[in-house]
């Protein structure tokens, strides 16, 4: 893994921290698919948290340095003060291949509208999954209404093929938007005793999509004739060269 902080080498005070925001992405062939997405994300955020803003042109000349010619990694773009920015290059991280397994854990991520670093809750939920025999956890709040994973975002397919995103408090994540402005979408409330009316349902965030197969004890209908035409919508948006 390769680190800078604003073009050179980082220090060991600039990685340690659990105030300020981020946005993670991966890069193929030194371009970003929604690149504009992370930029927005980026400045949205540092205006709110250091009332600031954080120009795009900057962002991508310090990941471009970082990258100092690679061609595919994940690259994390971070901000834990109003100046500086952390940018951090690693190999590249490829969806899972298999349907994942949730289990529902009654926690929202506070301020859930921003990717911030504290995540320790969302982190531990996901662990105490694994260890029950899950993949992820499945963020839900007191009645039980869906918001998010750990880590990424939740769809429901409708039998057309349409999307809906539960309206729970959540992350309007980079892949997400993607979805959206190719997938006819809407919002509700969804709740657990919901999901064996959908035609299936899958996680996304900038890794990729991948379905799911079951949430607690509820197997899922397999999504994949749904699936299909929309990674197909999603692989064709351009990728934005850093």
């Amino acid at each position: 893994m390769r680190i800078e902080t604003d073009g050179r080498p980082a220090a060991p005070e600039d990685l340690f921290g659990t105030y300020g925001h981020f946005t993670a992405m991966q890069v193929r062939g030194g371009a970003v698919q929604g690149l504009e997405h992370h930029l927005d994300r980026l400045d949205t955020a540092h205006r709110e948290l250091f009332a600031r803003p954080l120009p795009g042109d900057r962002v991508r000349g310090l990941v471009r340095h970082a990258l100092a010619g690679t061609a595919d990694a994940s690259v994390r773009v971070m901000l834990r003060d109003a100046e500086h920015v952390v940018v951090s290059v690693a190999a590249p991280h490829e969806p899972p291949t298999a349907p994942q397994r949730l289990r529902t854990v009654p926690y929202l991520r506070p301020f859930p509208h921003l990717k911030h670093l504290g995540s320790f809750a969302q982190l531990e939920w996901a662990r105490r999954a694994r260890q029950e025999g899950f993949d992820d956890a499945l963020l839900t709040a007191p009645d039980g209404a869906v918001a998010e994973s750990s880590i990424a975002n939740i769809g429901f397919l409708e039998a057309n093929g349409s999307v809906v995103w539960p309206d729970g408090p959540q992350l309007h994540g980079t892949a997400m938007r993607l979805v959206e402005a190719t997938t006819p979408s809407s919002r509700r409330r969804v709740l657990p005793a919901d999901l064996p009316g959908f035609a299936g349902a899958f996680l996304v965030n900038s890794i990729g999509v991948v379905p799911v197969a079951s949430v607690d004890d509820v197997p899922l209908p397999d999504p994949a004739r749904h699936l299909a035409p929309l990674t197909a919508r999603l692989a064709a948006v351009p990728w934005d060269a850093i």
